[in-house]
């Protein structure tokens, strides 16, 4: 890149090689970049491209099984890797700090926060012990965490998943680095604590003049942060340039791809997202020619048996014997995999196929003092929704807001204290043994981590079958049903043989919709399904869904924090804050026009791609509050910018109907 500062850190023909079954392949296959200081780079691709590959090879942090093979890293004009491994120690830490994923397995379980934060301090001889502490504080206060002191003597299973990742940013800040690179660092956070990280990261980047490596597969974030992004497959940069114009205007089909993958938050939420066909290719399967050529439908012969190089095509470089030739043009939304949608299924009883009325659930805190009341999470505290036969109800909210518990309480795995749940009309609520079986194979689950909730020790049909003989089915019979419902979710037969490890997180989640489906059920209750797969890979598992419904008469509950997805998924959507449905009503009503305050701070702290990236954007002021001790009155006040002395003192009811309701004494305009 030219006409650019002098770079903080350049990377040429990067090569790092795995080893993997006795045999050594390249992952990253000659990466090349530049980061200026004050510069934000950001790297996208799905999992797989070698994004975390990269990054890891800049400081010497490798993981075991990959090793570096090739290229250059200079960090201040010295090579980090003809530098010792005292040198690079110095550096790590001082001058490069990283911020990983997920924060509750990066930090120590056994330190307290303040211990991990202050550590780079002591290990790089910067400051005294008390000197340490206290700088460990302010950096904490920096970071928006509340009480500093007493947060700082507190473990990370004590933090909210928020305040753990700004403890990590933090521990990264503290010496002052240069440098920092960032990997995923809100990847399965709510939207509302996601807001709150990015507005910490574009502040250090423009109050400190730090550097940014920021990894992610979220075009939306990239748009609000980055100034350079490189988009990665099969472990190369397949374009490169200036956010914007890569965003704006991309000239390689796979970037093309991964916009047109993301629904839109105006869009028509009736048609099917357009997902890139197939999957990244393995390792040892990687294609001859442009590795995207499987998948691209604007490949070309040469494209088929000749690699493209890096070349300045329009405003940014590509990696594209076509965009080469003649620049690409851009598509309307949907234009690039169009698809045909199958009439939707006539579903002649329009009657609520699942109705809860008045469900609270609290759960008992460990501890306390003997002979005292024993304090209570409210989990739920007087929900009442139903959803109609073939419809689908999404539900949104915060971490802790109740989602999971409702979900669970739906389908009898958790008992109410109180309330009533109908099923298919009949009272479901205090079923008891062979009643409550049988009814549960009419409704079951899709869960949020497809790998943790198969045995990684049985195999995919095993797995699929394992309901249908739980309920008396054949073995015979058994077998040809899971071939029919792998079917179902396109996966051919030959993955009855596969374990869960040989699959890719798109294939584990259709198998775990297979399994969902085996006993012909009539409800789907699924809980964050997409929240950790790529944005392609969720195209493809919405778009499943959809189509299934349509197909078999499926009613859905779509639980999840982000609603522009639960907009596109869902026929009404329920927004749930600290136990208690706040707003309610039909999709794009909810979604396009909030009532409730709340429902506008989660929609604004969705970040988009394009213009409306620069608009004003809600950032709720800490975590929400301790749901032992809800707030009096409105349980949203504490947070909320439209707050006055009434919220404090009478709790909003839920109004003005039951077709588009709102809980909030001073709800936003209609406009």
């Amino acid at each position: 890149m030219t006409g650019r500062a002098e770079p903080l850190l350049r990377v040429d023909d990067l090569r790092v090689a795995v080893e993997s079954d006795g045999v050594v392949r390249e992952a990253v296959r000659g990466v090349s970049f530049e980061v200026a200081p004050g510069e934000v780079f950001g790297i996208v691709g799905e999992s797989g491209s070698g994004k975390s590959l990269s990054v890891a090879a800049i400081p010497g942090l490798l993981p075991a099984g990959a090793t570096f093979g090739g290229g250059t890293v200079r960090f201040k004009g010295e090579d980090l890797h003809a530098a010792t491994r005292r040198r690079l120690s110095e550096l790590r830490g001082r001058e490069i700090a990283m911020v990983f994923q997920d924060s509750l397995t990066s930090l120590n379980p056994v330190m307290s926060v303040g211990e991990q934060v202050r550590e780079p301090l002591l290990l790089h001889h910067m400051a005294s012990r008390p000197a340490a502490q206290k700088t460990a504080e302010d950096g904490l206060r920096a970071m928006g965490i509340p009480d500093p002191h007493s947060a700082a003597a507190r473990y990370p299973h004590e933090f909210s998943g928020g305040m753990r990742q700004r403890a990590m940013i933090a521990t990264a800040l503290i010496a002052t680095p240069s440098l920092i690179i960032a990997d995923e660092p809100t990847t399965a956070l709510d939207v509302t604590v996601q807001a709150q990280i990015l507005d910490i990261c574009r502040r250090l980047v423009r109050e400190s003049n730090v550097a940014l490596i920021l990894i992610s597969h979220d075009l939306g974030v990239m748009s609000e942060l980055a100034s350079t992004l490189a988009v990665m497959y099969a472990g190369r940069i397949v374009e490169l340039g200036d956010a914007r114009a890569v965003l704006g205007t991309p000239q390689h089909p796979y970037t093309m791809a991964l916009l047109e993958s993301m629904p839109s938050s105006s869009g028509d939420p009736s048609a099917d997202l357009n997902a890139i066909p197939g999957e990244p290719p393995a390792l040892e399967a990687r294609p001859p020619g442009c590795p995207f050529h499987p998948r691209c439908p604007l490949a070309e012969e040469r494209c088929r048996v000749e690699e493209p190089e890096l070349a300045p095509v329009a405003d940014s470089a590509s990696a594209c014997w076509v965009a080469q030739r003649a620049p690409l043009l851009p598509r309307r939304p949907g234009g690039m995999v169009p698809r045909s949608l199958p009439a939707p299924q006539t579903v002649a009883d329009t009657a609520p196929l699942l109705q809860f009325a008045g469900l609270v659930k609290h759960y008992p805190v460990a501890g306390g003092l003997p002979f005292r009341p024993r304090a209570e999470v409210h989990a739920l505290d007087g929900v009442s929704l139903a959803v109609n036969r073939g419809e689908t109800l999404g539900i949104v909210g915060e971490s802790g807001c109740g989602k999971s518990t409702l979900a669970r309480c739906i389908l009898r795995l958790t008992e109410v204290d109180s309330g009533s749940i109908f099923f298919q009309g009949r009272d479901i609520t205090r079923l008891r043994g062979e009643e409550l079986r049988q009814v549960r194979r009419f409704m079951q689950p899709v869960f949020q981590d497809p790998y943790a909730s198969l045995n990684p020790r049985s195999r995919v049909g095993d797995a699929v079958a394992e309901p249908l003989l739980a309920h008396g089915v054949a073995k015979d019979a058994a077998r040809r049903r899971v071939d029919e419902v792998l079917d179902l979710v396109s996966l051919s037969p030959r993955f009855a043989e596969r374990f869960p490890h040989e699959l890719s997180g798109g294939q584990r989640q259709r198998v775990g919709i297979a399994r969902a489906l085996a006993l012909d059920p009539r409800l789907l209750v699924a809980d964050e399904p997409i929240s950790s797969l790529d944005v392609s890979i969720q195209a493809q598992i919405l778009n499943l869904l959809k189509d299934l419904q349509r197909r078999l008469g499926l009613t859905l509950v779509f639980i999840s924090h982000d609603i522009r997805l639960v907009r596109y998924m869902s026929t009404n959507i329920a927004i749930l804050s600290m136990g208690k449905v706040v707003e309610y009503g039909p999709a794009d009503e909810v979604a396009l026009r909030p009532r409730h305050p709340y429902t506008q701070a989660l929609l604004s702290a969705i970040p988009v791609v394009g213009p409306a990236s620069s608009g004003r954007r809600i950032v709720l002021a800490g975590d929400p509050p301790s749901p032992i001790t809800p707030p009096s009155g409105c349980r949203f006040r504490t947070r909320c910018p439209r707050a006055q002395a009434l919220c404090a003192e009478v709790e909003p009811p839920l109004g003005p109907d039951t077709g588009r309701a709102w809980a909030c004494h001073f709800p936003i305009e209609d406009v």
